[in-house]
């Protein structure tokens, strides 16, 4: 083992402790059982110990009357495993294990290294989301929002953090180039999207993320004129609103200015990132109104939306795609435990959505090479999303339907 990877162990030791002060601070609702975090006023004293990372666990047991039984369990197994996955992810990387094979790897200086800085870092933001989502049934904008931001900055300062697909050769006997994914894939990069086309769609798809983490409220109880008042009345009532706005403008302008300075690699990284929050959060955001029309339920938080968005500002609207879909094979098997135990199918979505982007991550080489030439240019997704929407819709009702049915004989 060298110094780069013991390095990495350490690291990781102080990253597990950091995952856990997040998970319990960034919630809507905070628990002050991180020792990182204020301590609470029943407990007059804890021993310094407690703050070492994995073993302090184990110098807290006594406050189990007030955190719960085993409230130390899983918080120590968080820091236990996020060195040794570190040390994996570094090692996948470094393997080139990302890279497909059979083709010629135009590999720049560093390229390894920034894969795995993407990986590590959307691991760290899945992992806090993940097990708020557990505590909560909820994922807060603290964690997605400033993720989206880093996704967007990576693509700008790392273009080649992306996964990589193998380009069609021009002759049968040349092997065909690694590069990194792109909105356009499988097909090549439109030309037209350096451009002005480019920068109008980089500037839409920024201010439907910013729209999308606005306070909306549409009440139609009195009306269509009184839902526009109320929708506009609680945007200017909530203190939020202001910085969303001037997170907008400052976005506005530096995407603006992105795109006369940044080189081609690195605005085609960047709305290829746009292109994931756009395209991914209409994906799941489209179902979530289409689930929630069809089953007169919510299907899925708003928080599964952002989520998603943020995971397609790291490698693009496709993986968001194929991650949706493989999700419920996922979360299937631990859903019906769960649910013959206790009869709770409340289960949180955000868990399965982030095992299923992992396991995207881990083998897309294999993933892409199945499920490419169900992916078209994506001015042909805008409009066959709407289509599929519909198709989900429909489908979802007629299971409710027949939910009903079945359950109409027990009801008597």
């Amino acid at each position: 083992m060298g110094l780069v990877e013991i390095s990495l162990l350490l690291f990781g030791m102080m990253l597990g402790p950091f995952i856990n002060f997040a998970i319990y601070s960034f919630a809507y609702f905070p628990r002050p059982i991180s020792p990182w975090q204020t301590r609470p006023a029943e407990i007059s004293v804890r021993s310094g110990a407690a703050s070492f990372p994995i073993v302090g666990w184990l110098f807290r047991l006594e406050e189990s009357v007030h955190f719960g039984r085993l409230f130390w369990l899983r918080p120590m197994l968080i820091e236990c495993v996020t060195p040794l996955l570190l040390l994996f992810l570094y090692r996948y990387c470094m393997a080139g294990a990302f890279i497909p094979g059979g083709g010629l790897l135009p590999i720049g200086p560093g390229t390894f290294q920034h894969q795995f800085i993407a990986f590590a870092l959307l691991f760290s933001l899945m992992a806090v989301a993940t097990f708020i989502d557990f505590d909560e049934r909820t994922i807060p904008d603290f964690v997605t929002i400033p993720g989206t931001l880093l996704g967007l900055v990576g693509a700008v300062v790392f273009p080649d953090w992306r996964l990589h697909e193998l380009t069609i050769p021009v002759f049968p006997a040349v092997a065909g180039l690694a590069v990194p994914m792109q909105a356009n894939s499988p097909e090549p990069w439109n030309a037209n999207w350096n451009g002005n086309t480019g920068l109008l769609l980089a500037l839409f798809f920024w201010s439907g993320w910013c729209f999308g983490m606005a306070d909306r409220r549409w009440i139609r109880r009195r009306g269509m004129t009184k839902a526009v008042v109320y929708f506009f009345e609680v945007l200017k009532r909530n203190p939020s609103t202001k910085l969303i706005v001037a997170m907008w403008i400052v976005g506005l302008i530096c995407l603006s200015v992105a795109y006369w300075r940044v080189l081609p690699a690195q605005w085609e990284a960047l709305l290829s990132a746009l292109f994931g929050i756009g395209l991914g959060g209409a994906l799941v955001w489209g179902f979530r109104i289409a689930a929630a029309v069809a089953m007169r339920q919510e299907a899925l938080g708003f928080g599964d939306v952002t989520l998603m968005a943020m995971i397609g500002s790291f490698f693009g609207w496709q993986v968001v795609w194929v991650a949706f879909f493989l999700a419920p094979f996922f979360g299937m098997l631990f859903v019906l435990i769960v649910w013959a135990i206790t009869r709770d199918n409340s289960l949180p979505f955000g868990p399965y959505l982030c095992a299923a982007t992992v396991y995207c991550m881990l083998d897309w080489n294999g993933l892409w090479e199945t499920f490419s030439i169900f992916f078209f240019p994506p001015e042909f997704i805008l409009i066959l999303l709407p289509a599929l929407l519909l198709l989900m819709g429909a489908l979802l009702w007629m299971i409710q339907r027949l939910k009903q049915i079945v359950a109409k004989p027990h009801a008597k």
